[in-house]
């Protein structure tokens, strides 16, 4: 974390994340937490350390979010875990309507 996101204020925040559907395949997707910048010039900066890593520019998505940055992160942590549990509930429905299938063929 940079020392501006140590005492940030800023009304708003750019926030840069990977795409939903990237976002729930990860193994944590829920302890990761998206990078913030206040200014334009910091957001540049951290789409080309993500693009240094090889991260596709498509694969991520930057928007305007409100502040403060504890604001930010607590709202992304809440998106993620809404995102994850909607996810984890599709497979499981998924999973039991495969097996009620099966079954109802023996």
């Amino acid at each position: 974390m940079s020392d501006w996101q140590r005492e940030d204020d800023s009304e708003w925040l750019w926030r840069i994340s990977p795409r939903d559907d990237l976002l729930v395949e990860r193994l944590s997707p829920r302890s990761e937490t998206s990078d913030f910048a206040a200014t334009e010039a910091e957001r540049d900066w951290w789409l080309n350390q993500l693009a240094g890593y090889g991260a596709q520019p498509g694969d991520y998505v930057v928007e305007r979010v409100p502040g403060p940055l504890r604001r930010a992160i607590a709202d992304d942590r809440a998106r993620r875990n809404r995102l994850v549990d909607a996810h984890w509930a599709r497979r499981k429905a998924e999973r039991d309507a495969r097996l009620a299938d099966e079954q109802g063929k023996r």
